[in-house]
C-alpha cells in the first residue's frame, strides 16, 4: 500500500493548442498603428505580444466599456496614494502581473526593477515568459 497518490501530468491536446497571437503592428515611438501599402497590417508572435503588454498596461481597468473586466491595469489606482516606496513597488508588480496574467500567451512575469527618471517618474523593467519564449518589457508610471 503507497501512502502516496499516484499522479499523472495531464498532456495538451492538439486542439486546446493555441492559435497564432497577432495584433495590429504598432508604433511605440509615434503612438500610432503602422502602415504598409496604405493599409494597417498584422503581426504575429512574441511582436504581437509586446503590443498587446504595452496596450494592456496602458488601458484603465473597468473604465472602458469597450473591453472586458480582464483586460487593463489597475496601476492608476496607485499613483499619488502610495507614499511608501517598498510598497509602492510592490503593489506596481502585483498590478503588473495581474494585468498580463489573464493572457493565454503570458506564463510568467517577474525580476522586476525600478528606477527614478524624475522626481515623480518611475521606471519599471521586468521579464515576460510567453509560450514564445522570454522577453525583456518596461513602462514608466508618473507618481503624482
Amino acid at each position: 500500500m503507497n501512502l502516496f497518490p499516484e499522479l499523472s501530468v495531464a498532456k495538451i491536446s492538439d486542439e486546446k493548442r493555441l492559435p497564432m497571437c497577432r495584433e495590429w503592428a504598432f508604433d511605440f515611438e509615434k503612438g500610432e498603428f503602422k502602415i504598409k501599402n496604405g493599409k494597417y497590417y498584422l503581426i504575429e508572435g512574441i511582436e504581437a505580444l509586446k503590443i498587446w503588454i504595452y496596450k494592456a498596461l496602458r488601458t484603465d481597468r473597468y473604465i472602458f466599456n469597450a473591453y472586458s473586466g480582464n483586460y487593463g491595469s489597475e496601476i492608476y489606482l496607485l499613483i499619488g496614494l502610495v507614499e511608501d516606496e517598498d510598497i509602492l513597488y510592490s503593489e506596481l508588480s502585483r498590478y503588473i502581473e495581474e494585468a498580463l496574467l489573464v493572457n493565454p500567451y503570458i506564463i510568467s512575469v517577474e525580476d522586476f526593477s525600478f528606477s527614478h527618471l524624475k522626481p515623480d517618474k518611475i521606471s519599471i523593467k521586468f521579464s515576460v515568459g510567453t509560450v514564445y519564449g522570454s522577453m525583456e518589457a518596461k513602462m514608466e508610471v508618473s507618481d503624482g
